[in-house]
């Protein structure tokens, strides 16, 4: 009886629903496990206890390197005393962007490594900025800055969208 059963759910695709569920479980479990084995082993991985937020995780990844608020960042502007580099790709930089910055995004930095020194060298304060709290380009770029001997680069967390809503000067296109 138990075999007629089993023949007659393999005909009314029961059985395979059943199994396909089975098998999603199994994936989604063994994804699960791979996952977890990779944050373990990666450096900087995410905390398994604890609040955790992208914006956490941002601001852990900023320590050691020094953040500049708003008004800090517009009276160095003001004065002439700031080159702002701006770490996002070159479609969102000539879309727009502070005034008179830099495109440098960080697997660029390299490249531009010569004229940065340059302005640290002008007693600039060099500062990195990207859009959103959570947007690693700016600590990425000041982290290589600092790396190759350029000190002291400021981050200036959210940058671009903190820059357009105080309603500080703006370009398009440029450098």
């Amino acid at each position: 009886m138990a075999a007629a059963r089993k023949k007659r759910n393999r005909k009314t695709g029961t059985w395979r629903l059943s199994r396909a569920i089975w098998q999603g479980i199994f994936l989604v479990c063994l994804g699960a496990l791979i996952g977890a084995g990779f944050n373990a082993v990666r450096p900087g991985g995410l905390t398994w206890t604890g609040a955790w937020s992208p914006t956490s995780l941002a601001a852990s990844q900023r320590q050691g390197l020094e953040e500049i608020p708003l008004g800090e960042a517009w009276s160095l502007y003001q004065a002439g005393k700031a080159s702002f580099l701006d770490a996002r790709d070159a479609v969102s930089f000539y879309q727009g962007h502070i005034k008179g910055a830099w495109s440098v995004p960080p697997g660029e930095a390299a490249r531009n490594l010569a004229e940065i020194r340059v302005l640290a060298r002008a007693d600039l304060v060099i500062i990195a900025y990207c859009d959103g709290v959570d947007c690693p380009l700016s600590t990425e770029l000041a982290r290589s800055l600092q790396q190759a001997g350029v000190a002291p680069v400021r981050v200036f967390v959210d940058g671009w969208s903190r820059w357009q809503k105080a309603g500080y000067p703006t370009e398009k296109r440029g450098r």
